[in-house]
């Protein structure tokens, strides 16, 4: 199983582009957080969400989720917007405020799959998260 870029999971999730990237935004705002190279454990329990992994420009961190409740994705460049702060060591506060970034973001193929099957019609039927 590998990491997808968002280009490549709507082709998978369905047909129409745009419904595609409305299931995939929904799932997204849902999603877990896999650190950046980690792989996912393997699951087949339909209660696990979509499974993303974001990747930050060096020297910053993620803060908080209210980002991902209402994702803003670039779908053309596999981005999605988030709030970041400048990497401090732990127990430290960092001296500047928040900034809005540009991560890139992938999902995991298996989860979709799972999650939606066979929705696409080359594959069948399938659920709508």
């Amino acid at each position: 199983m590998t990491w997808l870029r968002l280009s490549e999971a709507t082709t998978l999730i369905h047909h129409d582009v745009q419904k595609a990237r409305e299931r995939l935004q929904r799932a997204i705002s849902k999603a877990w957080l896999v650190p950046s190279g980690a792989l996912p454990l393997q699951t087949s329990d339909p209660n696990v969400p979509l499974r993303i992994q974001v990747t930050l420009p060096s020297g910053l961190r993620i803060v908080g989720r209210s980002w991902l409740e209402k994702p803003v994705l670039h779908w053309e460049t596999t981005e999605i917007e988030c709030l970041c702060n400048p990497w401090a060591p732990m127990g430290r506060v960092p001296t500047e405020p928040p900034t809005q970034t540009k991560a890139q973001i992938q999902v995991w193929d298996e989860d979709l799959a799972r999650l939606w099957g066979g929705d696409n019609p080359a594959s069948g039927t399938g659920a709508d998260p």
